[in-house]
C-alpha cells in the first residue's frame, strides 16, 4: 500500500501553543462528523495536522475481537485481499486479544506472533503507534495504526491520547444505533435459531407410551366357585400349592347338612311304611284304596328331598376338576365366612400358561390395539422386564379393587423368556405408535386444561 504520493513531511514540531490549539481543533471536528465515513477521513488525514506520521490506518474491531482494515491515510478504499491490510488485520486483532489492548502504547515486535513478527520488517514501518478509541462505555470498538520511521516522544504521545479520547467518543456516538441494531439483530437471529431448534426438537417422532400397575396373571385360569351356602371349614390346600385332578380343595361345614340328610332318610323311611300298609289294607278296606296313590306321591317327595340331601353332602367337600395350581388369599379370610352360591373362592391355574393383566386407568389412557408391546418391571426384578404382546383391550372402563376407573388390558408373553411366577406385581409400560414429542411430552396438561376450560 503506497504511502503519502508527496513523500513524507519534514514538518517542526508545533509549539504549545499551536498544539494545543490544533488538538482542539481537531476534536470540534470530530464532533461535528456528520457520519462514519467523514470521522474516519479525519482520523487517519487531518491527524497529521497536530503529529506527524507516515501512515495511519483505522482498524474496526467486531464483538469477537477480530480486527478489520477499514480506512488508510491518502487512499480512498484500502483493498481487502492485499498482503498488507491481511497483515495489520492479523497484527491488530492480536494486540486486540492482548492485556495491552486498552492502553495506548508503541507496538513492538514481542507483542505479535512470531509469524506475525517475522514479517514486521517487510509491512511494518521502524515505530507503530497503538491508539485504542472506546466511548464511555469502556468497550474498544477501533483503534488507529500510526506508523513512522522516528520514536514517538512522550509529548506526542500525550497529545495523541487526548485526541483518541474525543475519536472514541465521537465513534461511539455514531456507531451506537448500529451497534443497538446490530445486537438487536444478533439477539433476534438467536431467538429465531433457538426456537427454530426447540421447534425441530419438539417435532421429533418418539413412541407413546402410558404406565399402569400390572401383574402376572393365569391364562385361561378355572375358576373354583361356592358350590352351596355354608361356612367354609377348612382348605386342604394352601395358596400357590400345586393340586391334581379330584384333589380336595376345601370343605364346608356339615353339620345342618347331616341333620337335613338323617331327617329326610327318616322321612323316607316313615312315608315307605305308611305306603306299604295302606298298599296292604287296599284290598278289604276301599278307604285304603284311595290312600294309596297319594302316600305313594308322599314317598317320591321325601325321596326327592333325601337324593338333594345327599347331593349337597357330596359337595360338602370341593375337588379339583383339573391339576393346576391353588390361586387364592390367605385362608384366614375364608375360615368361617358365610358365603352365598357362585360366589369365587379360588382359581386353579397353569403354571405354564401365564399372561400379563394390565388395569389402565382412564386418566392414563391411549389407543391400546392388539399386538402393542408391554414391559412388566416386577418388584421384585425391576432390571428385567417381561415383554409382551396386547391380546386384549377392554372397550368400557371397570372399577379395580383399589376403587379406580380403569381398562383392563391381556397381553401375552413373548416366546424365548422364562415365565415368571404367577402372582407377581410391578409396573407395566405400555408402547403405542409414534407422535412428535411436543404432543407426548403436552398430551396430558392440554387434556386437563381442555376439561378446566371446556374447550
Amino acid at each position: 500500500m503506497p504511502d503519502d504520493p508527496h513523500g513524507p513531511r519534514v514538518t517542526a514540531a508545533p509549539q504549545p501553543m499551536n498544539g494545543l490549539l490544533l488538538l482542539l481543533n481537531l476534536q470540534q471536528e470530530a464532533r461535528q462528523a456528520q457520519d462514519e465515513k467523514a470521522l474516519r477521513f479525519l482520523m487517519v488525514n487531518q491527524t497529521r495536522r497536530l503529529i506527524h506520521y507516515q501512515q495511519a490506518f483505522f482498524m474496526a474491531i467486531g464483538a469477537n475481537g477480530k480486527a478489520r482494515l477499514e480506512a488508510a491515510a491518502n487512499i480512498a478504499a484500502p483493498e481487502r485481499d492485499a498482503p498488507l491490510s491481511r497483515w495489520l488485520d492479523a497484527a491488530a486483532t492480536a494486540i486486540a486479544a492482548g492485556p495491552e489492548k486498552n492502553r495506548p502504547h508503541p507496538v513492538t515486535v514481542q507483542e505479535l506472533p512470531p509469524a506475525l513478527g517475522a514479517d514486521w520488517g517487510q509491512w511494518g514501518a521502524g515505530h507503530a503507534l497503538w491508539l485504542p478509541l472506546h466511548g464511555p462505555d469502556g468497550i474498544v470498538t477501533a483503534a488507529l495504526w500510526l506508523t513512522r520511521e522516528k520514536p514517538w516522544t512522550e509529548g506526542e504521545q500525550t497529545l495523541l491520547v487526548q485526541l483518541a479520547g474525543a475519536y472514541g467518543h465521537a465513534w461511539w456516538a455514531l456507531t451506537r444505533t448500529r451497534r443497538r441494531s446490530g445486537r438487536w439483530a444478533l439477539n433476534s437471529r438467536r431467538v429465531i435459531i433457538t426456537a427454530a431448534v426447540i421447534l425441530l426438537i419438539l417435532a421429533i417422532p418418539v413412541r407413546q407410551s402410558t404406565l399402569a400397575p400390572g401383574e402376572v396373571a393365569p391364562r385361561d385360569p378355572m375358576i373354583v366357585a361356592a358350590p352351596l351356602e355354608g361356612v367354609i371349614r377348612r382348605f386342604h390346600v394352601q395358596p400357590n400349592d400345586p393340586v391334581t385332578e379330584g384333589q380336595a380343595l376345601f370343605s364346608f361345614e356339615d353339620m345342618v347338612l347331616k341333620s337335613r340328610l338323617e331327617v329326610a332318610r327318616k322321612s323316607l323311611t316313615s312315608a315307605e311304611a305308611e305306603w306299604l300298609t295302606a298298599s296292604q289294607g287296599a284290598f278289604g278296606d276301599p278307604q285304603s284304596k284311595a290312600r294309596v296313590a297319594q302316600l305313594k306321591a308322599q314317598v317320591d317327595l321325601r325321596k326327592a328331598e333325601l337324593d338333594y340331601a345327599a347331593e349337597l353332602m357330596d359337595r360338602v367337600t370341593v375337588k379339583a376338576d383339573r391339576a393346576g395350581i391353588a390361586v387364592y388369599t390367605n385362608p384366614n379370610d375364608w375360615l368361617g365366612r358365610p358365603v352365598t352360591i357362585g360366589e369365587r373362592i379360588m382359581t386353579l391355574a397353569d403354571a405354564a400358561e401365564a399372561e400379563i393383566d394390565v388395569q389402565v386407568p382412564v386418566s392414563d389412557a391411549m389407543i391400546l390395539e392388539n399386538g402393542a408391546a408391554v414391559s412388566l418391571f416386577l418388584n421384585v426384578d425391576p432390571l428385567r422386564p417381561v415383554r409382551g404382546r396386547i391380546v386384549h383391550a377392554s372397550y368400557e372402563p371397570g372399577m379395580t379393587p383399589a376403587g379406580i376407573l380403569a381398562y383392563r388390558v391381556r397381553a401375552e408373553l413373548e416366546p424365548g423368556q422364562d415365565t415368571p411366577r404367577i402372582g407377581l406385581r410391578g409396573t407395566a409400560k405400555i408402547q403405542g405408535d409414534r407422535v412428535p414429542l411436543a404432543f407426548y411430552l403436552f398430551r396430558r396438561p392440554l387434556a386437563t386444561l381442555r376439561q378446566a376450560v371446556g374447550l
